[in-house]
């Protein structure tokens, strides 16, 4: 079964999520307790309207507070009205900040590989945090009732007569620890229900695609097992939970029901000593009938289920959302840009070399897809100077793209460090743009600055000159241009000038583009690369074409346990396997065609 968080890191979200939602909150507290007030005064004026009016001869002192009693009910009807608005007030900011933690956590665990990411992130993202929205909205509407009634009845019951409110709270008391003791059951058994459901989601996503291979081998049969036993999992902790809640009918009985007939058994004798007037019996009947027992059913039934549901949603929520403590690192993002300086190409084979001040250092670098998995790098050593470069070749599969990360920082190593001026990399200092570029929803300016938001006109101006983008932008209308919609109006192509250029305006020191230009034709491609390589800072292209290998000062070819690095020219001379991946990129035919516009195929 599968693990889950308990209840503290849960409260714990939830407190941060709702921080910030006070105002509201006061105003909820104070429509609270107008609403209480029939709650704490309806006992007690019932049993002055009996013994002052009704009882004594007197009907008009009755009608009087039973009047009184109609004022207070409008009142609450009122409040119960105005309490909605800072209600919504305080769920829908909940949810968004939820969403917004949410999403930083999954993304850090995608990142990081913390933890394998599949379909039930996406349940957590919709449907989890939907319901720990709709949850706190339904808590807030009718457990906070449900306290305030309590808390004013007995409080009421108490001013009323003390002797009754002891026949009545005693029983009370009994069934509510009774009901809190079996609370804990009712949660762990909705614990075991939550991940059996994120079991089926999760068995039914591998299913769904591993379709063809299911087919391929003929194990439809097995898939199908897989996914009918974790639905039949669920369906019997379904059903334990509903065993789990039969509790709330002896716990009415005994808090609700009993009193009740204390107070009627009792009565008489009590009222024949005269300690206790009839109208407080009535009173006290119409506390426990009117208000105790329907707020023992409601906190049995509809709240109980509600609580246990938050405390297991919150919780896998807080582990889902959970992103560790980083230590600080010095922010040198704004330190001005090394100028590029000549370094001498070492000979075919050597991939170590030795560090400078600024350079990009890789040291024992190993990296697998999973504990199990064969490295995909094994013991690379490699500097890449200040300044640099370089461009990454290799067969498809051989690790071109997960080295691309392991210099950005996005990809957490095995084995090994990455490194510059002694600190492991990360954003800011490295800019890695793959193949699909983003750009979000927004205007053309918001895109471009998103690495630099105070970037002035003119260096964006520079920076779309210097990429060959500017009559994209034109095109589009300018820097206030809105883009509502960049996968349906923008191609490919498009998408990653735009892209191309935000990183090209960026602080970056050092900028890795993972086949960045591949949906450029060539000569937009030339043009882009030239640019980021005449670019202040180091540049490292996953190169995926003869021109981008043949334009970099170095070159390193990864090939297995041999990588080997040299200049274009030294590695098509002295190494087999780069002159046949040079053969193999002549023989290609270019994807788009020499003239055609940047980004339509």
């Amino acid at each position: 079964m599968t693990e889950i968080a308990d209840w503290r890191p849960g409260l714990r979200l939830l407190r941060a999520a709702l921080r910030g939602t006070r105002a509201p909150a006061l105003r909820v507290a104070a429509w609270s307790a107008v609403e209480a007030a029939p709650a704490l005064a309806s006992g007690w004026v019932l049993g002055r309207a009996l013994d002052q009016g009704f009882l004594d001869g007197r009907p008009a002192t009755g009608l009087a507070w039973l009047t009184l009693l109609g004022v207070l009910y409008a009142l609450r009807a009122a409040a119960e009205r105005a309490v909605f608005e800072p209600l919504s007030h305080i769920v829908e900011p909940l949810r968004d900040e939820l969403v917004r933690r949410l999403v930083h956590g999954t993304l850090y665990a995608a990142v990081h590989r913390v933890r394998t990411a599949d379909a039930t992130d996406v349940a957590r993202l919709t449907g989890q945090v939907d319901a720990v929205r709709g949850i706190v909205g339904a808590l807030l509407r009718t457990a906070r009732p449900l306290a305030v009634t309590l808390v004013a009845a007995l409080t009421g019951l108490a001013v009323l007569d003390p002797l009754l409110a002891a026949l009545v709270g005693v029983p009370l008391a009994v069934a509510v620890v009774v009901f809190l003791v079996s609370m804990r059951t009712v949660i762990r058994r909705r614990q075991n229900f939550l991940a059996a459901e994120e079991r089926v989601a999760a068995v039914t996503g591998e299913v769904l695609a591993a379709g063809r291979d299911i087919t391929a081998l003929g194990a439809e049969e097995r898939a199908a097992s897989d996914v009918r036993d974790a639905a039949d999992a669920s369906v019997a902790t379904a059903l334990a939970v509903a065993r789990a809640g039969a509790v709330r009918t002896p716990v009415v009985l005994v808090g609700g029901q009993l009193p009740v007939l204390l107070i009627l058994l009792t009565a008489p004798a009590l009222v024949q000593r005269g300690g206790v007037s009839a109208g407080a019996v009535v009173g006290a009947v119409m506390y426990v009938t009117v208000y105790l027992v329907p707020a023992l059913e409601l906190m049995t039934g509809s709240v109980a289920g509600y609580w246990s549901q938050l405390r297991v949603l919150s919780g896998r929520l807080a582990a889902a959302s959970d992103v560790p403590d980083v230590p600080d690192v010095p922010d040198v993002s704004n330190d001005p840009v090394p100028v590029p300086v000549p370094v001498p190409v070492p000979a075919p084979g050597v991939v170590a070399e030795a560090p400078r001040e600024g350079d990009l250092e890789v040291r024992n670098l190993t990296f697998a897809y999973g504990p199990h998995a064969a490295p995909v790098l094994r013991g690379l050593d490699l500097v890449v100077p200040s300044g640099d470069h370089l461009a990454i070749v290799g067969p498809s599969g051989i690790g071109k793209s997960t080295l691309a990360g392991l210099l950005a920082g996005v990809e957490t190593p095995l084995d090994g460090t990455v490194t510059m001026a002694g600190q492991p990399v990360r954003a800011g200092r490295v800019a890695l743009l793959p193949q699909e570029a983003y750009v979000f929803p927004g205007t053309v300016g918001d895109n471009l600055r998103y690495l630099a938001p105070d970037l002035d006109t003119a260096a964006l101006d520079r920076a779309l000159a210097a990429v060959g983008a500017r009559e994209l932008v034109a095109r589009l209308g300018g820097y206030d241009a809105e883009v509502p919609d960049p996968a349906g109006t923008l191609s490919s192509g498009e998408r990653q000038l735009i892209a191309l250029a935000r990183v090209y305006a960026s602080p970056a020191r050092v900028v890795v583009l993972d086949e960045a230009t591949s949906h450029l034709d060539m000569a937009a491609e030339a043009v882009a690369e030239t640019a980021f390589a005449a670019r202040p800072g180091t540049l490292v292209v996953i190169a995926h074409r003869l021109t981008t290998a043949a334009r970099a000062r170095r070159v390193l070819l990864l090939d297995g346990e041999r990588p080997v690095l040299g200049s274009h020219a030294e590695l098509s001379a002295t190494s087999p396997a780069y002159a046949a991946l040079v053969g193999h990129w002549t023989a290609q035919a270019p994807r788009v065609p020499q003239g055609s516009r940047a980004g339509r195929p």
